[in-house]
């Protein structure tokens, strides 16, 4: 295990708890979420909307697990595919950055987090 990208590892799973709970609410269609997803333009979301978000939220927790074992001996496929999701992430960032919410615009601090921390798992030996 690489001890200097454990605090690196630890905001990235708290970003991706934070994305599970906002694609979650969506889901749910929870009064708060509405301004902070889906460029924070529904009055209640559609019901594909909510079943795509719920598949993300899925998602995220595959991806969570798969970021916490890229810290002990990953191959070199895995680190390929970190770097990959490190670039997913920063395009995520940058859509954030864009969107007309100002709290979804928030959304941008979780998503660096989490592509800084795949693309650190890529480097990782």
């Amino acid at each position: 295990m690489n001890v200097r990208f454990r605090p690196v590892l630890m905001l990235a799973e708290l970003a991706l708890a934070l994305n599970i709970v906002i694609l979650a609410s969506v889901t749910l269609d929870l009064d708060w979420v509405r301004s902070r997803a889906a460029g924070g333009q529904f009055e209640e979301f559609p019901l594909v909307i909510r079943i795509l978000y719920l598949a993300t939220a899925i998602g995220t927790l595959f991806l969570m697990r798969f970021l916490w074992r890229l810290q002990s001996d990953a191959t070199v496929r895995q680190r390929n595919v970190a770097k990959w999701l490190g670039l997913l992430f920063l395009l995520s960032t940058f859509t954030q950055l864009i969107s007309r919410s100002p709290n979804e615009r928030f959304n941008a601090i979780p998503a660096v987090i989490i592509a800084f921390a795949f693309f650190r798992a890529s480097r990782i030996r």
